[in-house]
């Protein structure tokens, strides 16, 4: 495949007074690696010019803050453009993009409504996140307060324009602050600031007027909207129609369309179960209703999918932001044809994670382990002696740990005592909308073949083999199995294993069904029994849990509304004490009592334990190895991905 096969991604684009080497924009996302006071970091520079260096027309810098230290709106976590202190920062940040060939924007926002700390919103109606949880009820801005952002926005905006940003942008979007104005029903302002369309979007007018005064008309804005965000009794779309228009009239050269907002994350967000091009008609309706350029978020993949949006005239400039994330090369593989060597986002949502809710928790990539590292591991640096290494098992790590020792010139052999390559990710393909984890597996599987990786199929890895090929590392990868349960009934036929049931080796229909475990196996094993029309129940034993802690929120939304749609029972804060002919007999965690659970089949779910027969057997050899994947810990992709990805640059 030729660059000809995407040739509407790859022309020229025209913003303001300013022109893109093509139509790919690497959209802003939070968390740049920024220092304790925001300020630009050598780890922020790396981690951009790598997506520069990739091959991105346009990026915009993410969730920057314009309000300074012991401002009452002022927030953690993110870059920070408040004073003229941080101005060289960000022209080094600027200056290293350009050496690439990007044009650069940057964006101006506040979290509003959507945060755990004191917030302010257009008004006191209280956000949820996507999970449910409530956030803090915010305190209406003031009249006064709204014309001081106004003008910090606007003195942001001549800062970004001395540091050599080629655009600014306005954050309207997702419920934060200025997305919560355009909102009627997160909007009930009685003032000028409230009420009609005019009204609500009096806020972003005055803004871009104010930036125009004192940044200059040449200087371009953009504006990012959510097209919907969800809500019942909020924007419709007609009304975003609207704003784009009033907004284009007020001086915005750009209009960035997204979706959503926190409570409607699994869907701004573009979850695995989403399909790729399924907020085209926002995009449609939005680009008819202005002359400038749009730029679309949609949750975009493929360059194929990607290049249609732009050639349908459906958007002006595709945003991608995750993919590039999974592969910073994304623009420059899909010009030069290497669309099988793109590293696809799988849409799992580990970026977006933010664990016990820490600021400064470090962001990180399911399926790129050099996220984050770009500094010291996007170079793959060869061996300075080659050697003979053995990789034991076809999963995620023992593929990733093939790859990487492979780049780096050694001569690899990996084994899998199955017939087919992916491990666990095989599995976790099969419930509804997981299709994409095969993305992960058909993109190692590719890149091991390339590199020359030797694949052996069917031979299970004995201390007599290991003798007679003589490697000089042995890499361990032999994953996991199901963990048992040994309780009275468990023996019986009608126990099945959730492993088993994902392989399809289990057919089960119309059939009563009890599912022993309330993690994210054990809901999506849930799930497609379920959608085999059979009756199911999911019992969650761990007190004080819920079901699919274990996953990423938003993609776990869409697990609790499959269950819900399909009448999954769930029952929590139970003991399984015995299976019986009939079902499962369950004692209350709190109060002790015994229900019974009518089921034909049980299937356990229990996680899994690491498969270390053949590191023991070697240990009391003393013969030396590495073990990695789910055969140290079972966790998940992020951990196997990251310690063959590691264990590959070592030996």
């Amino acid at each position: 495949m030729s660059k000809t096969h995407f040739p509407h991604l790859f022309k020229k684009g025209k913003i303001g007074n300013f022109t893109t080497k093509n139509r790919i924009v690497m959209l802003p996302m939070a968390r740049q690696f920024q220092g304790m006071n925001g300020e630009v970091t050598q780890k922020t520079i790396d981690y951009f010019a790598e997506r520069a260096k990739g091959g991105v027309g346009l990026i915009i810098i993410g969730s920057t803050r314009v309000f300074p230290p012991g401002h009452k709106f002022y927030t953690p976590a993110s870059l920070n453009l408040s004073a003229p202190q941080f101005i060289p920062g960000h022209c080094e940040l600027v200056q290293a993009l350009h050496a690439h060939g990007a044009k650069v924007s940057i964006q101006f926002g506040h979290i509003g409504g959507q945060t755990h700390l004191q917030s302010v919103a257009a008004s006191n109606v209280q956000q949820l996140f996507c999970d449910g949880t409530p956030y803090t009820k915010p305190i209406p801005i003031t009249r006064s307060e709204i014309w001081d952002t106004i003008d910090l926005f606007a003195k942001g905006a001549v800062m970004a324009k001395t540091a050599g940003y080629d655009m600014v942008e306005i954050h309207a979007a997702h419920g934060y602050l200025l997305g919560s104005f355009l909102s009627p029903f997160l909007n009930t302002r009685k003032d000028e600031f409230g009420g009609s369309l005019e009204n609500r979007t009096r806020f972003h007018v005055e803004m871009l007027k104010a930036i125009k005064t004192q940044a200059g008309d040449d200087f371009p804005v953009t504006v990012r909207i959510s097209a919907l965000d969800y809500l019942d009794n909020s924007i419709n779309l007609a009304e975003s129609c609207q704003v784009a228009k009033i907004l284009e009239a007020a001086g915005a050269d750009v209009i960035s369309v997204s979706a959503g907002c926190h409570e409607t994350q699994h869907l701004s967000n573009d979850t695995m179960r989403m399909e790729e091009d399924f907020k085209r008609p926002l995009f449609e309706a939005i680009k008819k209703a202005v002359k400038i350029p749009i730029i679309v978020a949609g949750g975009y993949r493929n360059p194929d999918v990607s290049e249609k949006i732009v050639s349908d005239g459906i958007a002006d400039f595709l945003g991608i932001a995750r993919p590039l994330l999974a592969d910073p090369q994304w623009p420059q593989k899909a010009a030069q044809g290497k669309v099988d060597d793109i590293r696809k986002c799988l849409s799992c949502g580990e970026c977006l994670y933010i664990r016990g809710g820490a600021f400064n928790y470090p962001q990180s990539c399911a399926v790129n382990a050099v996220f984050g590292r770009e500094k010291d591991w996007t170079e793959i640096v060869p061996a300075q002696r080659k050697k003979k290494v053995m990789v034991i098992g076809g999963g995620p790590a023992g593929m990733e740990a093939a790859r990487v020792a492979s780049l780096r010139g050694h001569s690899v052999s990996l084994y899998e005592k199955g017939e087919e390559l992916g491990g666990q990710l095989l599995l976790a393909s099969k419930p509804p909308g997981k299709k994409r984890m095969l993305w992960l597996r058909d993109y190692l599987a590719n890149q091991i073949e390339k590199t020359g990786v030797n694949i052996k199929f069917g031979v299970e890895v004995t201390q007599e083999l290991i003798a007679a090929e003589n490697p000089d590392e042995i890499i361990m990868a032999t994953g996991a199995i199901p963990k048992q349960i040994d309780i009275p009934g468990s023996e019986t036929n009608n126990v099945v294993l959730a492993w088993d049931v994902l392989r399809g080796e289990v057919p089960i229909k119309n059939q009563k069904v009890a599912v022993i475990g309330g993690s994210m196996l054990a809901c999506e094993t849930a799930e497609l029994i379920a959608s085999w029309d059979n009756e199911v129940a999911v019992v969650k034993m761990r007190p004080g849990s819920y079901m699919a802690e274990d996953c990423e929120p938003t993609n776990r939304r869409g697990i609790m509304e499959f269950m819900q749609e399909h009448k999954v029972r769930e029952i929590t804060d139970h003991k399984l004490e015995k299976i019986t002919s009939t079902g499962v007999d369950l004692i209350d965690n709190e109060s002790g009592k015994t229900i019974c659970v009518e089921a034909e089949v049980i299937v356990l779910a229990l996680g899994s334990t690491p498969v270390q027969g053949l590191a023991d057997v070697l240990e009391k050899q003393e013969i030396s190895f590495t073990m990695i994947g789910d055969c140290t810990t079972p966790k998940n992709i992020k951990q196997a991905i990251y310690q063959g990805a590691l264990i590959g640059r070592q030996v």
